[in-house]
């Protein structure tokens, strides 16, 4: 047997405690080809809350009574495939369950250790900042670059990747002693608080020359002021909209939305699980910046698998710095 957390109901606005509920799993034989996994670290996204409403996505909903849906890394226990051994640590769409049987093999990425680190930078994190920061923004030395959700996993690595290629790099977070953390321990060249009553004349005054690349994640009325400071031919690596994440109704668009037209802006929403073809040559690249310290790689762990439902909760108010991982 094996315990596992499902979906108990689609929650309405912020995801509750009686939204998910425990259960026990049988853990059937392996299959040839297949695998059994024992799941060792989970990531928690904000991407998973969209996962969990039954409307249109670049992924199905989660069923009811299903495990909730979340990357992770699992050791392999048991294999009847010719392509991962037994004892080897893979990464893939573990969900909520500590122990599971997969019939085949082919859609799990084996690597080479269980380090946090695989789930951060060194994974899917990175592969979305590198991405978008990288690809899609392709910000140039001397422009100025504004990242929102900073202190957040994708974040924070786009911010430093614009760092270092070097522009200079306004970020966006939530409370006075977050901005500063954030530009301290990062580097980057200012930081506006958002809750803060004057939020809008920081902006203003950390952009005195104009905003030449947005990296997204947030939405709302800090993405429209941003979109009021952008410079003609600025650029957007939209990335995430977390502020409508916990809404019952899709957000309205930005007020200011003609000014993409008159600034002649370029903007590309972009989802990671397109470009996992990616992947090694993004980890490629992060990896020696992570070793040198270049790279900073925040994160935070918390302990137990009877607590992933409660640290999801929690993260959807934030409060975390940089990539949230529960250990099981």
């Amino acid at each position: 047997m094996a315990k596992a957390i499902v979906l108990a109901r689609r929650p309405h606005g912020f995801p509750t405690a009686g939204d998910f509920e425990r259960v026990d799993a049988h853990v059937p034989a392996v299959p040839p080809g297949g695998l059994l996994l024992e799941t060792r670290h989970v990531s928690i996204d904000p991407a998973m809350r969209g996962w969990l409403d039954d409307r249109p996505s670049y992924l199905p909903p989660v069923g009811i009574g299903e495990p909730v849906r979340a990357l992770g890394l699992a050791r392999v226990v048991e294999s009847r495939s010719d392509r991962i051994a037994q004892g080897a640590i893979v990464r893939g769409f573990v969900g909520w369950r500590d122990r599971f049987v997969v019939d085949d093999a082919a859609g799990w990425e084996i690597v080479p250790d269980d380090s946090t680190a695989r789930l951060g930078v060194l994974g899917l994190t990175g592969l979305t900042a590198w991405v978008g920061m990288q690809q899609i923004a392709a910000p140039r030395a001397g422009e100025t670059v504004v990242v929102s959700g900073v202190t957040g996993a994708v974040g924070s690595v786009a911010a430093q990747l614009a760092r270092i290629a070097g522009a200079r790099v306004i970020g966006v977070a939530g409370g006075e002693e977050r901005a500063r953390r954030i530009t301290d321990e990062l580097g980057l060249h200012g930081a506006v608080d958002y809750r803060a009553d004057d939020w809008q004349e920081q902006l203003a005054e950390l952009t005195p020359d104009g905003i030449d690349v947005d990296f997204e994640n947030v939405g709302g009325p800090v993405f429209e002021a941003v979109i009021d400071r952008l410079n003609n031919h600025a650029r957007i690596a939209l990335c995430g909209l977390n502020s409508g994440y916990n809404a019952d109704t899709r957000p309205a668009g930005p007020r200011n939305f003609g000014y993409l037209l008159t600034k002649r802006v370029t903007m590309r929403g972009f989802i990671a699980i397109d470009h996992f073809g990616e992947a090694d040559a993004c980890a490629t690249e992060l990896a020696p910046l992570l070793a040198t310290g270049d790279l900073i790689g925040l994160e935070t762990v918390e302990t137990g698998f009877d607590r992933l439902d409660a640290v999801f909760i929690d993260s959807m108010r934030g409060g975390h710095l940089g990539k949230l991982v529960v250990t099981v």
